[in-house]
């Protein structure tokens, strides 16, 4: 057994990436979340403070460091760079933020002493501070005018939104969150969804199931369309030219990781709120709420959101979720009654994938 006192935590932190962080489905967030720590020891280096690049693993299980981290954490904003690296963005760090890593810090200890053989005899004397306590409940909400505003916005006819155009009718027909949505897909070996198949499993082939569990729900009639589209148009490619091709949100073939820029310009042209309340997310809470306060059953909900899944039950039986699906239909009626045909793909840029390679070299 390896002593705490002799592993640095930086090199905790490179066999944690190496040996597990790296091959989760998360591993973007979970690099994100230890460089945060890292950049914690690097100011601690520079300014000669109490840790630094040589702190061991049997300190940074203990008290006095991670309450230096929350202190100096809590005043680091939090960043975003272009190609260049220059920084475009900031915005205070959130106690959540913060907590994220402290919960990838003690994964990374833990995951030191649990090795074979072990290579710390310690474990975090601490433990990361409930989500209740470090996070402000999500207030705003958006209605079903709201909604039809954004979707005639996207569908506009001569605009490239195609993208948002498909981000937005994906969200609202599934309740996913946002990486669930631009993770839909139409190709075969993906296995989420096959012509006239009336479920559609948000969760690909290959990919693990987390916490934030993606469930298999009923397809709307305006989503059947949407997929059969996008798989017509996978389809008439050729078979060298599938691989990454056949994404429900996708810019001229190529899967999207985010819409957060074209969603930052619809809020702004359409004079809505740009703040934290108000990223893609508030789709998901608006229409758990609308569905809620129209009195859809509990359990329907819940399953067709993916919360409280893991049973028995559900392993063998997919949920038909009536009332969700019935309330849902009601609010796309409502949409289309005040944007007419806007959630229909029609309305969308030609070529929403597959376009000419002319087209590729203007927009590439």
């Amino acid at each position: 057994m390896a002593s705490a006192a002799a592993y640095l935590l930086s090199d905790a932190i490179a066999d944690y990436r190496l040996e597990w962080g790296d091959l989760q489905a998360s591993a973007d967030t979970i690099r994100a979340r230890l460089k945060h720590v890292l950049d914690f020891l690097q100011a601690e280096e520079a300014r000669a403070g109490m840790f630094g690049l040589e702190t061991s693993c049997a300190v940074a299980c203990g008290t006095p460091f991670i309450a230096a981290f929350r202190a100096w954490s809590k005043d680091q904003p939090v960043v975003w760079r272009n190609k260049k690296g220059e920084i475009t963005t900031s915005r205070p760090r959130s106690a959540a933020s913060t907590e994220e890593s402290v919960l990838q810090l003690s994964a990374v200890l833990n995951h030191a002493a649990d090795a074979d053989p072990p290579r710390s005899e310690r474990r975090p004397v601490y433990k990361p501070l409930p989500r209740k306590q470090v996070s402000r409940p999500r207030r705003h909400r958006v209605d079903v005018p709201v909604l039809a505003r954004m979707v005639r916005y996207a569908a506009e006819p001569g605009k490239r939104r195609a993208s948002l155009h498909a981000f937005l009718v994906g969200s609202i027909c599934t309740l996913a969150r946002p990486d669930a949505v631009v993770d839909i897909c139409v190709a075969p070996e993906r296995e989420q969804w096959f012509p006239e198949s009336p479920t559609i499993d948000l969760n690909p082939f290959g990919r693990a199931q987390t916490k934030k569990f993606r469930p298999t729900l009923p397809v709307l009639p305006v989503l059947a369309e949407w997929l059969a589209a996008e798989l017509a148009v996978y389809e008439k490619l050729d078979r060298t030219d599938r691989a990454g091709a056949g994404y429900l949100v996708n810019y001229f073939g190529r899967p999207v990781q985010d819409v957060d820029t074209s969603w930052r310009t619809m809020l702004e042209e359409l004079r809505l709120p740009v703040g934290r309340e108000w990223k893609p997310y508030i789709l998901r809470h608006s229409l758990a709420t609308i569905l809620r306060n129209r009195g859809v059953a509990k359990w329907d909900l819940q399953g067709f959101m993916g919360h409280g899944a893991g049973s028995t039950t559900e392993i063998y039986a997919i949920g038909r979720f009536d009332t969700v699906r019935a309330a849902l239909e009601e609010v796309i009626g409502e949409i289309d009654a005040a944007a007419p045909g806007a959630m229909r793909r029609t309305c969308a840029e030609v070529s929403l994938s597959g376009p000419s390679k002319e087209v590729l070299k203007m927009t590439g």
